[in-house]
């Protein structure tokens, strides 16, 4: 009965090192997640403030996406190749909550829509966006009414229209919202 009892011991004690060993394995691999998932982010921010801010750039009409775009290679927006890449291969995820925390932002940014305005941080992440999930916000169901619009003058035309778009609480929220449900579909 002895030598059963000490086999029984030994034998918990062994399932419990096991276990002991899997759940520091578990720990370990949980620790590994969240690091990426910050270094990611920390990289995303630091990323985007080196496109936007520091290196700039003419948009020229790229910001928008066309039928065309999905039978050829997509342009990287005003950004090189090389670091649209490196941004745009983060999760998307990520990436769309990202942005989404830059659409209130009426920030200048370095980079220049031509021929009107420089552009402001929020109006790049829509731009980003629309390139990330290859939607424009003007077609968007409500937002279509800015689709087909004329332009009037520099003040009345697309970009003008976003920024204002951006500037209303409800529509920017909107916004945000459409672009997060892009993600489910």
């Amino acid at each position: 009965m002895k030598h059963a009892l000490n086999i029984l011991l030994l034998i918990l004690t062994l399932i419990s090192c096991k276990n002991q060993s899997e759940f520091k394995t578990e720990i370990a691999q949980i620790e590994k997640t969240e690091l990426i998932e910050m270094t990611q982010t920390d990289s995303i921010s630091e990323l985007w403030n080196i496109l936007v801010f520091e290196k700039g750039g003419c948009l020229g009409g790229e910001q928008y996406i066309s039928e065309t775009e999905f039978k050829r290679e997509e342009k990287p927006l005003v950004f090189s190749e090389t670091e649209w890449k490196k941004f745009s291969e983060n999760d998307k995820g990520k990436l769309t909550e990202f942005l989404i925390t830059k659409l209130s932002d009426t920030t200048k940014t370095k980079i220049h829509t031509c021929p009107f305005f420089g552009a402001t941080n929020g109006e790049m992440a829509v731009y980003s966006l629309q390139h990330i999930h290859k939607k424009n916000w003007f077609d968007f169901s409500e937002f279509k009414a800015y689709k087909d619009k004329e332009y009037k003058s520099a003040t009345e035309q697309p970009q003008m229209w976003l920024q204002n778009i951006l500037k209303n609480e409800t529509d920017r929220k909107k916004l945000a919202e459409l672009f997060k449900n892009e993600m489910k579909e």
